[in-house]
């Protein structure tokens, strides 16, 4: 009798924390995903875009066709805190610890070479998945008092992604996870926490990594 009496005020008080998060949660997902694509579509003026929802409420995923020198096409992946779930939340907070935004640039020029600007700590448990690693040369770097590991085949590559990192212009620079160039798949490369102004500099200034590189 007595546990009855504890047990399901308790069951009751996690039922309306579970949907009061529920909805408070999907409610800033979606403004979140509202926000970052207007800001995608602000910065590229795409000629057409197509998005696909992940999971419901955690993000989505976006291709745009643009005209631009540089690039054919763009690809978003932005993925958010599971805000929606009490119970996997506080979890996450430990395993993923900010949203993510991938975007991937696909050059219309030939992009010689490979390298890699990855904040130091960023790929605690899944390797970035660079292969032949040992084939770079490495060294740390500081950018706005944040390290860095710089991997890359040679000077042009080198100086392209400290350029890129540098002309950024951004107050912090913990959101810049990993920035990359590979010719293999010929794209630009960047995995960062999204914030409005970072997505309109990371388009501003992808256009010239392969300019740079492509000298």
């Amino acid at each position: 009798m007595g546990a009855t009496t504890w047990i399901l005020p308790v069951v009751i008080l996690v039922a309306i924390l579970t949907t009061a998060t529920y909805f408070m949660g999907r409610k800033h997902n979606v403004l979140l995903m509202r926000v970052y694509a207007n800001a995608l579509e602000e910065a590229l003026r795409p000629v057409d875009q197509t998005y696909t929802w992940v999971g419901g409420y955690v993000g989505f995923k976006a291709d745009y066709k643009v005209k631009d020198d540089s690039f054919k096409a763009v690809k978003a992946t932005l993925h958010l805190m599971p805000r929606v779930s009490l119970m996997y939340y506080p979890v996450a907070r430990f395993t993923m610890r900010h949203d993510k935004l991938y975007l991937v640039f696909e050059s219309k020029q030939s992009i010689p070479g490979e390298g890699h600007l990855i904040k130091k700590g960023q790929y605690r448990f899944v390797p970035p998945g660079i292969e032949n690693e040992e084939q770079f040369r490495q060294r740390d770097v500081t950018l706005g008092g944040v390290e860095y590991r710089l991997l890359y085949l040679d000077s042009r590559g080198e100086k392209a992604l400290l350029r890129w990192a540098d002309a950024l212009k951004i107050p912090d620079h913990s959101l810049v996870k990993h920035l990359s160039f590979t010719s293999s798949t010929n794209v630009v490369y960047a995995y960062v926490e999204p914030s409005e102004e970072l997505i309109a500099s990371l388009v501003r200034t992808a256009p010239d990594v392969v300019k740079s590189l492509a000298k």
